[in-house]
């Protein structure tokens, strides 16, 4: 099966921002522009979260996606605010292809079978923002990574593929926009659980970086920002290094 090389962009009203462990948000460009970019380089798809959405009450702009779906041929998985069918309906009638839901999912856990019983589980994404604690085990945060929830990191995503998650992401937040590579651990320790794909985010800063996840955890696709927007980095060599590891990714 290929491995999968997805851009995620952080919205926050209208730009494209980047931050570190979600604070310090810095504007990185225009979204739109940066979509047709990696559209042309060959991206696998692209993942849209408006990150103030949930915690201002509101759903993501559609009118994002739907420019994005208007320019670029690849997929697009929209999450921001999500919390309710009438929501996802809007997000696809706008052009997205799957929808992403993180917040709504912890404090509605029936939402996800919902989803998934309207529109498939294909088209339904759990995402999950962990941090490590003195323990060395693993908190769930909400609310773009400001609110401890008190679920066990296992059973939530346990529990979002029974209810018809066909993909889960999960990002740590430790080493989001760090540049310190992924957490292996992390996705080590979920893999007796997940049936389902799992996309890691947080940490890409190289290209070994995806080499040592694909080849040491069975995730499915990585998420990645910071390393994109500030560095000397593109899809085509991306793609490029790990055919050469001798890591199946589709051709760019």
């Amino acid at each position: 099966m290929y491995k999968r090389i997805i851009p995620i962009f952080l919205i926050k009203g209208k730009r494209l921002v980047k931050g570190t462990q979600f604070e310090n948000l810095v504007d990185v460009g225009d979204p739109l522009s940066q979509a047709m970019i990696y559209d042309a380089q060959g991206a696998d798809e692209i993942i849209v979260v408006d990150i103030d959405a949930s915690r201002e009450g509101r759903m993501i702009n559609t009118g994002i996606i739907n420019e994005m779906i208007n320019r670029c041929r690849l997929p697009i998985s929209a999450g921001g605010g999500i919390k309710s069918v009438k929501d996802a309906l809007k997000c696809f009638e706008a052009g997205a292809d799957k929808i992403v839901v993180n917040t709504s999912a912890l404090l509605n856990p029936f939402l996800i079978k919902e989803m998934a019983d309207e529109f498939g589980s294909q088209s339904v994404v759990v995402s999950v923002d962990v941090r490590k604690n003195s323990a060395g085990n693993y908190d769930i945060y909400a609310f773009s990574g400001r609110k401890r929830m008190e679920q066990n990191l296992k059973d939530h995503i346990s529990m979002a593929i029974g209810q018809g998650a066909g993909e889960i992401i999960v990002t740590s937040i430790d080493r989001e926009g760090t540049l310190s590579g992924f957490d292996r651990e992390l996705y080590r320790r979920l893999e007796d659980i997940t049936k389902v794909p799992i996309i890691a985010s947080g940490g890409a800063g190289c290209y070994d970086d995806l080499v040592k996840l694909f080849t040491e955890t069975n995730c499915d696709a990585c998420a990645v920002g910071k390393m994109l927007f500030l560095r000397d980095y593109d899809i085509v060599k991306f793609k490029s290094y790990l055919k050469g590891k001798k890591i199946p990714v589709r051709d760019a």
